[in-house]
């Protein structure tokens, strides 16, 4: 047999293997030092793409932590904006019941007015406060604006919008930013949310009627029923094409029951007199509490006079508690916001643990795995640098 030998052959062997064992001990140290195993896209393609996707969502998760801190304080400044109304509305009921003392003076009525008109004043400053940095809570999407202004008769106008953001806090979670003014100060129901009473304007009885009630919805549907009073001692309920609903005797407190609809009269209404019961319209509690305080104003010196006003403080009751109502589902609402914000951060938490632990056993490198990886590849490189000598050194008489 024949042995062919090549020194070039076994030298270069050699050297390829010694290069070799350097690049990956050049590897292991960089990763070592880095504490990254994907260091650039040739590594490893597929896991540097998957990576990046992860660090997108991390990056997502974070702006929106940072959306949801700021809606959070939004919405408890909307909250505490809506207890200041609460608060507000309190003092104008106790103010509504004192004015309908009999004993009270055409003055102290009007110092009542007073404080009611101051009491709108602060509701208005309440509707137009900001969050801080400058944007109006309640503008809708023309947060830059104060949404409402007062013209010179004190009538009050809303100059934001219907808008209202959808901040997403999680992934697939949406929550609503502070509601539109429109909505908080100017849509609210009067009466007692379904229906309401009113005395006629052209009243020149005594008549007073208090609370009416709806006690059969389907019977009612919604129809605006009048009581006409075709005598001072007699009455007719129309319904709002005329036809007649029911008739009867009057005597001051006589309950009127009939149409789905009940209610009750005192005093003494004239002949044409005339009271309504209809459904519910909007209002803004601006003028709810403007009207009452134009009917304290006015001098009450005749007997319809009187009843004019006693009927306007009936309705205000009405609407004011109608008005603490939608103010208090306004902080129901809110606070159902706020309550998904909490369950949106413990989401985010959990989730972005996850994307940090794939993310970490994707890219990051075990310190004890690396350093042992450096130690065996250290020796590998020694031992083919000595390998590499070895061939070197060689000659065909060292074969011989």
């Amino acid at each position: 047999m024949t042995l062919r030998l090549s020194t070039a052959g076994i030298h270069q062997q050699g050297l390829s293997a010694m290069l070799r064992q350097q690049s990956n001990v050049a590897r292991a140290q960089l990763e070592l030092t880095t504490q990254q195993k994907l260091i650039t896209g040739a590594d490893n393609p597929s896991g540097m793409a998957n990576a990046k996707r992860l660090e997108h969502a991390l990056s997502t998760l974070e702006q929106q932590d940072q959306d949801s801190t700021l809606l959070e304080h939004r919405l408890r400044s909307q909250e505490q904006a809506l207890s200041d109304v609460g608060s507000q509305l309190d003092r104008a009921r106790q103010l509504t019941v004192q004015a309908g003392n009999g004993a009270l003076s055409d003055a102290d009525r009007a110092s009542i007015a007073g404080e009611l008109r101051q009491i709108k004043d602060a509701i208005i400053a309440i509707g137009n406060r900001d969050d801080g940095t400058g944007n109006r809570l309640f503008a809708g999407s023309r947060d830059g604006v104060s949404p409402f202004v007062v013209d010179a008769n004190g009538g009050v106008s809303y100059i934001g919008d219907d808008g209202r953001n959808q901040v997403e806090v999680a992934p697939g979670l949406r929550v609503g930013d502070t509601d539109p003014g429109s909505d908080l100060f100017l849509r609210i129901r009067t009466g007692d949310g379904l229906s309401r009473t009113t005395a006629g304007v052209g009243n020149t009885g005594s008549g007073v009627i208090g609370s009416g009630a709806v006690t059969d919805t389907a019977t009612w549907a919604g129809r605006s029923l009048t009581v006409h009073f075709t005598a001072p001692d007699a009455y007719e309920l129309r319904d709002d094409a005329g036809g007649v609903v029911a008739s009867g005797p009057y005597v001051a407190g006589t309950t009127i029951a009939a149409g789905g609809i009940q209610l009750t009269l005192t005093g003494a209404p004239a002949a044409g007199d005339r009271f309504t019961i209809a459904k519910a319209p909007n209002q803004d509690v601006f003028a709810t509490i403007e009207t009452l305080a134009i009917a304290l104003d006015a001098p009450a010196v005749t007997a319809s006079e009187k009843a004019a006003r006693q009927n306007a403080i009936q309705a205000a009751l009405g609407d004011i508690g109608s008005a603490q109502d939608h103010f208090l589902s306004a902080r129901s609402s809110t606070g159902t916001r706020l309550a998904a914000l909490d369950d949106a951060k413990d989401g985010r938490g959990a989730y972005g643990l996850s994307l940090e632990t794939m993310l970490s056993n994707l890219r990051d490198v075990d310190p004890a795995e690396a350093a042992s990886r450096l130690a065996l590849q250290s020796t590998a490189l020694e031992a083919a640098q000595r390998t590499l000598i070895k061939v070197q050194q060689m000659s065909i008489f060292d074969l011989l």
